[in-house]
Formats: C-alpha cells, sequence, structure tokens
C-alpha cells in the first residue's frame, strides 16, 4: 500500500471537515499551543504580553475582569459557564437559557479546551491577554465572534422581534457582569440611532469590540 503524502493527508482532513469545522480546529490548536493546558499557561512562563499602556490591554484586562465574577484572578470552566448561565436567568426569559447556555458552552469549547484529551482548566488574565495578542487579532477569530455575538442577540431578544430595546440590551449587558454604562453601551451599538438594535448593528459591534486594535469601544458600557 502506497504511502500517503502530506500533502494527501491534508486533502482528507479538508474533505472530513467542513468550511466553518475546520476554522473552529484550527482556532482550537492555535489557542492551545499559545496558553498550553493547565492553569497559568506554558510551564517555562512563555506568554506574550502587551506593554502597559497599550489600549487593547486595558480593554482585555477590563473584559476578563468581567469573566471573573469572583474577583479571584482566574477563570475555570464552572465560572464561564455556569457562573454566566446562573446570571442569565436572573434577566433572560425562560424559554432562552438552553440557547445561551449553548453559546457560551461553544464559546469555551473553542476558545480555551484542546482538540485532545486534556482541556483547558482554568485561564488568568495573562493567558487572556496572551491569547488574544497572537490569535484573536487574527481573522480566523472573526467567525467565532460572530457565532457568539449572534447567540448573544438571540438570548437577549425576549420577544423575537429582531431588535433589542433598551430594557432587552440592559439585560444582556446585566448577564455579561456589566454594572454601569448602560445608556452609553446601547447609544454607541445603535448607529443609527432608530432606538432599537438590530441584529446586524450588535454584531458590528462585537466584532469591533473584540478584532480591533484600538480602545474605544462602549460595547460593554464604560
Amino acid at each position: 500500500m502506497a504511502m500517503k503524502t502530506p500533502w494527501k493527508i491534508l486533502n482528507q482532513m479538508i474533505q472530513e471537515f467542513n468550511t466553518a469545522g475546520l476554522l473552529w480546529f484550527l482556532l482550537l490548536v492555535a489557542v492551545n499551543d499559545v496558553i498550553g493546558t493547565t492553569c497559568g499557561g506554558h510551564q517555562n512562563g512563555q506568554r506574550e504580553d502587551l506593554e502597559e499602556g497599550d489600549k487593547r490591554r486595558d480593554k482585555w484586562v477590563r473584559f476578563f475582569n468581567l469573566l471573573d465574577a469572583d474577583n479571584d484572578g482566574v477563570v475555570d470552566r464552572h465560572e464561564y459557564i455556569n457562573g454566566s448561565v446562573e446570571r442569565a436567568m436572573g434577566y433572560f426569559a425562560p424559554e432562552k437559557i438552553n440557547a445561551f447556555n449553548e453559546t457560551v458552552s461553544r464559546a469555551w469549547s473553542s476558545f480555551w479546551s484542546t482538540p485532545e484529551d486534556d482541556f483547558q482548566q482554568c485561564f488568568d488574565v495573562l493567558d487572556f491577554i496572551s491569547a488574544h495578542a497572537t490569535v484573536f487579532d487574527t481573522t480566523m477569530f472573526l467567525p467565532s465572534v460572530k457565532y457568539w455575538a449572534k447567540g448573544l442577540f438571540r438570548a437577549a431578544d425576549e420577544d423575537d422581534d429582531e431588535e433589542l430595546n433598551v430594557f432587552e440590551h440592559k439585560a444582556f449587558l446585566q448577564a455579561s457582569n456589566v454594572h454601569k454604562g448602560f445608556c452609553k453601551s446601547f447609544s454607541f451599538v445603535d448607529e443609527n440611532q432608530s432606538r432599537s438594535i438590530d441584529k446586524k448593528e450588535f454584531v458590528t459591534a462585537a466584532v469591533d469590540y473584540f478584532c480591533n486594535r484600538y480602545d474605544g469601544s462602549l460595547f460593554y458600557g464604560e
């Protein structure tokens, strides 16, 4: 039997994965290579950081603090998924919780676990910054951000009218552990100032927040 060449093996992999699935797989590998499989990243401590004062770094620190609801300096799977779902139950309609759970569960599996048997147990702020600095500035991150944003929009859209009013948008922020800047965030995301936020505006603002190279976003309030 002839030995398969690397190109034939790669071609077989591409045929087995659809385009979206392959992007998720590559993102998993890349993130796992950056932060390792245990809390605190690679054992040798080689994690890329951004300089103090870099606006992206400030943004990621603030976002990490939203995820780290118990302020213990690390975020694990329970806090990332269960904690988010528990908060969401206080703000989203009951029939929306299962879909929200699927969204945050897939986000954890896609961003912080590996495609093998070992899984990232937790991450600290340097893990978070390192992953964003080395991986999430690339276009590979766009599909995952859009998927995540659409899932959050559906969960917050209580009446399924494809728009978020000011109360639904505030519920999204509160479920995300945001405590201030609700009106500023709504006005920022409502790009055409129609007094409602459609899906396109919401997804655009989410992509801008996670994928731009500057600060200046009120997507998560002040």
